[in-house]
């Protein structure tokens, strides 16, 4: 991802930012989500042995088998995030109908998603961002920007009143289009809007295009709430 404040470039992002930790601790949160959902929808026998076909399925390999190695560290962390939740979502669809499975699978990553969000996205202050000198605001957008492996973007403060970001690849949705799961981005945008919707109070986020619907960028335009 390159950041771009006030017209200024700045190197690309390497992944350096995100921590293994804190995608982790995300990964227990979905994984906790999952556990109880499940029970809830397939009862305590059902929900057990759910789990145990995404656990068999997983060591052998699924859902990437069919693809070469992670040729970086950028597509393994992304491989890593979004993999189990396909294999949930077609261990249930074996199961239950499609609709259920995808309503379940949906959830759950929105659970994960928004967990890891706030881990890496600190609460966005418009007072505070406009009181940084140019220099130190492009370090701490950068700092932020770094913990997001999956997306190559550009992202443009307009004259304090907004922040666009604009997202022109998607990992995800690349490797999702690969393995003939596509759909499956929009349960991942979505968590993006939950995240940004319910727990950002300070900014109005409008999607005008998605990669996940089809579009040449995601975009992501930010005002603030009060501007």
């Amino acid at each position: 991802m390159r950041i771009i404040t006030d017209s200024q470039p700045m190197s690309e992002n390497t992944g350096a930012g995100m921590t293994k930790l804190s995608l982790i601790i995300s990964e227990n949160a979905g994984s906790i989500a999952a556990f109880k959902l499940l029970r809830r929808k397939l009862g305590l026998g059902g929900c057990l042995r759910m789990l145990a076909a995404v656990e068999r399925d997983m060591r052998r390999g699924e859902p990437w088998r069919s693809l070469p190695p992670a040729y970086d560290k950028l597509e393994r962390l992304s491989r890593r995030q979004i993999g189990t939740a396909v294999v949930l979502d077609r261990c249930l669809r074996r199961a239950i109908p499609p609709n259920e499975a995808r309503e379940i699978t949906a959830s759950i990553v929105k659970t994960a998603s928004v967990d890891f969000l706030g881990r890496n996205v600190p609460r966005l202050s418009r007072k505070k961002i406009q009181s940084m000198k140019p220099q130190k605001r492009s370090r701490y957008l950068m700092k932020i920007q770094r913990r997001f492996f999956n997306a190559d973007a550009d992202l443009h403060i307009n004259n304090d009143e907004s922040l666009d970001l604009t997202i022109y690849r998607c990992r995800f949705v690349e490797l999702l289009e690969k393995i003939g799961e596509r759909d499956m981005a929009l349960i991942f945008c979505e968590g993006d809007r939950d995240f940004f919707e319910n727990h950002q109070p300070e900014v109005v986020l409008d999607r005008p295009e998605k990669l996940s619907t089809g579009g040449r960028t995601c975009r992501f335009h930010f005002r603030w709430r009060n501007g």
